[in-house]
């Protein structure tokens, strides 16, 4: 086979077309499409029961610490082993909540979208631009909504220990009585996720910028440096996300 594969191979070179195309097919196989598309299912439930590991653990221990009890008591292993599965139920419901959020929001948009194109130039211009762009900045809204209401349902069922259905409408009807704040911390936390993680990428280039032409094992200190601190501050950050949606979502109405 070696021997073939050997004969064969200047023919390739001539062609490297066919080779493409030949590549292109291998890839596009149903089986290839099939395993690929089976990885990346499973790298997305992994990394989705991960999250809500790390929710169930870190949760009960940023409302132990909320609440300032005089004999504080490590929270993270008893939320993990206590509070996983009921977690992952709501996380379960949440993420149904938000992908049908979602499609309503690509629904409003690509009605806007198609009614621009359809009747532009029309007798009452104004009002339909009111009512695009009102509709535009609806489904640019309601994404965000929902991540929040879903964050708040996860903290009430790790803290207050709601089922997954009241804790949804619990979420957001809290959120209904006090859109401004809800809003509020997550625009303000979004955009201090974009200035600190900014920051630390352009410290990271300055890093290596710095040590441009030296050798690879001087540049692994200031990399691992850079990483950590990236680490670091994504962690604060979600940290005081969740801390903070927790304390609205929890509060007594």
């Amino acid at each position: 086979m070696l021997a073939g594969t050997a004969e064969q191979f200047p023919a390739v070179l001539a062609r490297p077309s066919a080779f493409l195309w030949g590549a292109i097919d291998a890839f596009t196989a149903p089986r290839a499409l099939s395993i690929l598309a089976g990885l990346w299912l499973a790298g997305q439930l992994a990394s989705a029961a991960l999250r809500v590991v790390w929710l169930s653990g870190a949760l009960p221990t940023l409302g132990e610490e909320l609440a300032r009890p005089r004999e504080p008591r490590a929270r993270f292993a008893e939320g993990v082993a206590f509070g996983f599965a009921p977690l992952l139920c709501t996380a379960s419901l949440a993420f149904l909540f938000e992908l049908a959020v979602q499609v309503c929001a690509l629904a409003m948009a690509s009605a806007v979208a198609l009614t621009a194109f359809r009747h532009a130039g029309g007798a009452y211009p104004v009002p339909a631009a009111l009512f695009g762009a009102g509709a535009l900045t609806a489904s640019v809204a309601l994404p965000v909504i929902a991540s929040l209401v879903a964050d708040g349902a996860l903290a009430r069922t790790a803290l207050l220990r709601d089922r997954p259905a009241r804790a949804l409408w619990e979420a957001l009807r809290r959120l209904l009585r006090r859109p401004g704040a809800f809003l509020l911390a997550g625009l303000a936390l979004g955009a201090a996720a974009v200035a600190l993680l900014g920051s630390a990428q352009a410290m990271e280039t300055a890093a290596l910028g710095v040590t441009h032409g030296a050798p690879a094992l001087v540049v692994l200190g200031p990399r691992l440096m850079a990483s950590v601190l990236a680490a670091a501050l994504a962690v604060l950050l979600e940290l005081w996300r969740l801390g903070t949606i927790a304390a609205l979502a929890c509060a007594e109405p």
